[in-house]
């Protein structure tokens, strides 16, 4: 995915256009590529793998600050 990014952001910007948006299908999902498209600023619109579950028993999600804490013993 980041060279993907890169040269498309290479080619956009000779006509100086900023990527900021991207869709891609589930097989760029990873928390590796998400991060670097976070760091990059680049909105990401891609689906989750079948594994994925949006909620882990034994966690609680403080959405506030944007974390999730252990409430297992």
């Amino acid at each position: 995915l980041e060279q993907i990014v890169e040269l498309t952001e290479e080619n956009l910007n000779e006509n100086n256009i900023e990527l900021q948006e991207l869709l891609a299908d589930g097989g760029y999902s990873s928390g590796e590529a998400l991060a670097y498209l976070h760091q990059k600023n680049i909105d990401a619109y891609i689906p989750n793998f079948g594994q994925y579950k949006p909620e882990r028993e034994g966690f609680t999600f403080h959405k506030e600050e944007n974390y999730y804490q252990c409430t297992k013993p």
